[in-house]
């Protein structure tokens, strides 16, 4: 089959723009664009396939439709995904290695464009993880895609007269739910997406439909001449359409638009420009054959190479966004590897496994596929059990054992956060409400309690359920990662929308006391200019509004966890310093931000004067300030470290501060 040279120059401007996007996206913030052009295209080469079958029985048809498609798409795919992995374990932050993990084993089967969580997003946010598998949610909707569109054809192909009124219907229903559904629904559902393949299949069907009009033409004049028989017999498989000079000067002015728009520097809307590049890449799909710039050599090349290029090219960007500090000669070599190392896998491994057999390749497949679930779950795997949950630090541990609890706290943390024994709430607002069904009053007495708070309260809630065991009849817990309950965190507008749920679920439940837990983000940020009171401190005002809201709800008392200062994503070099004799003050410098905490404290002591009787601090900073050295010291002397590298309390720390949990909830 030979490819038409101006489809692989569109791919190739596609496959240009999507890297602008991601390594250069203040300079190219609409060239996500491109993606929509490689589903047009995708849907084009869907129905050739399945047209080159159709008068095959039903099950051939599916099978050679599948076996053609993931021959191309699986061997690289797993090849990208297992080398990425063996990166993430041994080059990249250990931060970013468990929500990884969890991302690799979505790209293994495909779930990639499932909508991220919060916490997932709040890591991000950070700036301490990025999902290396991120831009495989596009092949996770072609390939779920594949599990329709050989149904979609075949139905659509029962009837001449039907067919294309019956892609139209589809398509239309598709776009609607696109327009209707929420931004991340639409951008991730395959549902969302089927529009645009459909655009792809029915210029494929309307150039064949071309195409076999000039035939019967042809069939009626040439009387069987031999020069006639041989256009025949040389017909290309796809189809290739005469263009007036009219149609040649329509394609121009459709790339050149296409251009403009996925190359623009200015933001542009996102469904009307989506609609407009997935219509317009159909167009000119259907005039393009022959153009003169679609098909030069250089853009067709980047056509071939753009699906490595596609694959290569986004754990290398995460690699430098974590690692590299935001160097821009380092980005544009980032660029540059890409584009290297796509050529390579190119000119080698594509090429190579292309060509070998159905079954050597299916065997090929399956060792990336087994290999690739060993290495994501190796920990789970290999490790001893007691490795991951024993967190007993003793006395004959040494440096090396902190070193080794240090990366494990930190790459494990999440599955710390995960309590089995606390129902999940329906809740469209905040997605991290869920209802303890341990540690509760087995005589039906007992207090009402909440937990409110951002990621420190998962981070806190096992341990103040075993403290509080048996005094409480409810608990009820609510996170909102990356948001503070008394101030919008950075005025993010989902921080605005929890803010506000906070108020709402402490209204609801009524509860006899209440516990706020934050590692604190903006209510620390200082006075705004000309503010020299909290009087007119618009951080101090709101929180001070929000706590009276709370505190008119809550029988007795609201406890809050007062601010120490913030840690560097350094933990993992505290145990190696302290294994090579550094002074453990400079350590403590190293790895502690002191400049907000003092801010936050102080608008917390002023919310406990207006609190009316009704708050109490709980104050972890004696715990952990030195005062022979005047610093804070989040470890102990022999490295094991306090806090994670995601900026909790690492379990370690945890039992250091279990005596304040102790003590206040004999109190109640």
């Amino acid at each position: 089959m030979t490819k038409r040279a101006d489809l692989q120059g569109i791919r190739g401007l596609a496959i240009l723009v999507v890297l602008g996007f991601h390594f250069y996206p203040d300079i190219f913030p609409n060239g996500y664009l491109g993606v929509d052009q490689f589903f047009v295209l995708s849907g084009f080469l869907m129905c050739m396939l399945l047209k080159r079958a159709e008068t095959k029985p039903f099950f051939t048809v599916v099978c050679t439709f599948y076996t053609r498609r993931l021959k191309r798409i699986l061997p690289l795919y797993f090849l990208v995904i297992l080398i990425s992995t063996i990166c993430l374990y041994n080059f990249f932050p250990e931060t970013a290695i468990e929500t990884n993990k969890e991302s690799a084993n979505r790209a293994l089967v495909f779930m990639s464009n499932r909508p991220k969580t919060e916490q997932e997003d709040y890591f991000q946010m950070l700036s301490i993880a990025i999902d290396i598998f991120t831009h495989t949610w596009s092949l996770s909707v072609e390939v779920q895609f594949y599990l329709i569109v050989p149904f979609i054809f075949l139905m659509a192909s029962k009837s001449e007269t039907l067919q294309y009124p019956t892609y139209g219907l589809l398509g239309i229903l598709s776009f609607g739910y696109f327009a209707i559904s929420p931004t991340n629904v639409a951008f991730n559902s395959v549902l969302a997406r089927i529009w645009q393949f459909l655009i792809g299949m029915v210029v494929y069907l309307l150039g064949a439909s071309s195409n076999k009009l000039k035939d019967s033409k042809i069939n009626a004049t040439s009387l069987r001449s031999e020069v006639n028989y041989k256009l025949l017999v040389e017909h290309e498989e796809i189809s290739k359409f005469n263009h007036s000079s009219y149609s040649m000067t329509a394609a121009y002015i459709l790339l050149a638009s296409l251009i403009a728009i996925t190359a623009s520097p200015f933001v542009l809307p996102a469904t009307i420009t989506r609609l407009t590049a997935t219509v317009g890449t159909g167009l000119l799909m259907l005039l393009s054959e022959n153009n003169s710039v679609l098909s030069n050599k250089l853009l067709t090349y980047i056509g071939d190479i753009s699906y490595s290029l596609y694959l290569v090219h986004w754990p290398i960007y995460a690699y430098w966004k974590l690692t590299c500090d935001r160097d821009k000669f380092l980005l544009a070599a980032a660029v540059a590897t890409s584009i290297i190392l796509s050529i390579i896998i190119f000119e080698t491994f594509e090429k190579w496994y292309l060509k070998i057999s159905n079954l050597s390749l299916a065997l090929l497949v399956l060792l990336f596929l087994v290999s690739n679930v060993i290495f994501i779950n190796k920990d789970h795997i290999f490790k001893p059990v007691n490795l991951v949950t024993n967190n007993v630090i003793t006395s004959n541990m040494t440096t090396d054992d902190a070193i080794r609890l240090n990366h494990e706290w930190t790459v494990t943390e999440a599955k710390f956060f995960q309590n089995p024994s606390c129902v999940p709430r329906p809740d469209k607002e905040l997605l991290e409400w869920c209802r303890h069904t341990q540690g509760l009053s087995k005589t039906g007495g007992g207090y009402k309690m909440v937990f409110i708070g951002n990621s420190w309260v998962p981070n806190h809630a096992k341990l103040i359920n075993q403290e509080c065991e048996g005094k409480a009849k409810s608990i009820l817990q609510g996170a909102s990662y990356g948001c503070e309950p008394l101030y919008p965190s950075l005025l993010l507008e989902r921080c605005w929308a929890n803010f506000h749920v906070f108020a709402q679920r402490i209204e609801e439940e009524k509860p006899d006391y209440a516990f706020i837990l934050t590692r604190h983000i903006s209510i620390g940020e200082p006075f705004a200019a000309n503010v020299t009171s909290f009087d007119k401190d618009f951080i101090y005002q709101t929180m001070k509004e929000q706590m009276l809201k709370l505190t008119k709800n809550i029988k007795y008392k609201l406890y809050i966890l007062d601010a120490i200062p913030r840690t560097k994503y350094v933990v993992s070099q505290i145990a190696p310093m302290v294994k090579s004799g550094a002074n453990l003050t400079d350590i403590d410098k190293l790895l502690v931000e002191t400049d907000l905490y003092k801010m936050a404290r102080k608008r917390h002591a002023q919310l406990i004067k207006d609190c009316n009787g009704k708050c109490e601090l709980v104050d972890y900073l004696p715990e952990f300030y030195n005062k022979k050295t005047g610093t804070f010291r989040y470890f102990d002397e022999k490295g094991f470290s306090y806090v994670t590298a995601h900026l909790h309390l690492s379990p370690y720390g945890l039992e250091k501060i279990r005596h304040f949990w102790t003590d206040i909830c004999g109190r109640l």
